[in-house]
């Protein structure tokens, strides 16, 4: 896998952070992770370009959607292992 293909190291959290809690919106995800408005943002279009998550519109609110793990994915811990085993 190419670098420019590569996931980068803060998506980890996140897809994790998504599986275990299900959707939620790009500020939810600033304010509970705690990572940097750029670093989300990043990581965002990062795994949506890769399919490993999606967007659904906000109902309540239509200026924000949720990102949410994408159906596809069967399983998140290995996606992970095998980005982690790129590295090393």
């Amino acid at each position: 896998m190419s670098e420019s293909t590569r996931l980068p190291e803060s998506s980890i959290p996140l897809l994790r952070y998504l599986q275990s809690q299900g959707r939620r919106t790009q500020r939810e995800l600033i304010e509970e992770l705690g990572l940097p408005t750029r670093t989300v943002r990043y990581s965002i279009r990062r795994l949506l370009e890769r399919g490993l998550i999606r967007k659904i519109p906000n109902l309540k609110d239509m200026r924000s959607v949720f990102y949410l793990i994408s159906p596809e994915v069967a399983d998140v811990e290995t996606i992970i292992e095998q980005e982690m085993a790129i590295v090393n």
